[in-house]
C-alpha cells in the first residue's frame, strides 16, 4: 500500500502565539467527506508542540490550561504533560498523538499531516 503524501496545514504565525499560550486549529483527515479534527498548538519555553485535540479517553476536546501549564480534558478532569503528550492524571491512559510541525523563517507554522 502506498503511503499517502503529506500535506501542510497552516496554523498561524509564531509571533501571534506568545510563550505559555496556545492556539486551536483544525486539520483534515483526508477522507472523502472532508472530516476535520481539532488540534492544539502550544508555545512552551523551549519551542512549539502540537497534539491531536481530542482526549484519548472519550474523545472530548482538550484545552490548554495556561495557569497549570498542562493540557486538560474538562470532561473527566484528565491531564496531559505538554512536553510528551502523556497522561498523568484522570481517566486517559494513552498519550495524545503528536503532530509534526514545520516553522518557516518568517514564523509561519504548519502542521504536517
Amino acid at each position: 500500500m502506498a503511503e499517502k503524501s503529506k500535506r501542510m496545514v497552516y496554523i498561524g504565525n509564531a509571533k501571534r502565539v506568545p510563550v505559555g499560550e496556545s492556539r486551536k486549529f483544525l486539520y483534515p483527515l483526508g477522507d472523502e467527506r472532508g472530516t476535520e479534527r481539532p488540534g492544539l498548538l502550544i508555545h512552551l519555553e523551549d519551542g512549539f508542540v502540537a497534539y491531536d485535540g481530542l482526549c484519548t479517553h472519550m474523545q472530548a476536546e482538550v484545552e490548554w490550561n495556561r495557569y497549570t501549564g498542562k493540557i486538560w480534558c474538562t470532561l473527566h478532569d484528565g491531564m496531559y504533560d505538554p512536553k510528551t503528550g502523556r497522561p498523568f492524571l484522570g481517566m486517559p491512559k494513552e498519550p495524545l498523538k503528536k503532530i509534526e510541525l514545520k516553522i518557516e523563517e518568517n514564523g509561519d507554522i504548519y502542521a504536517i499531516i
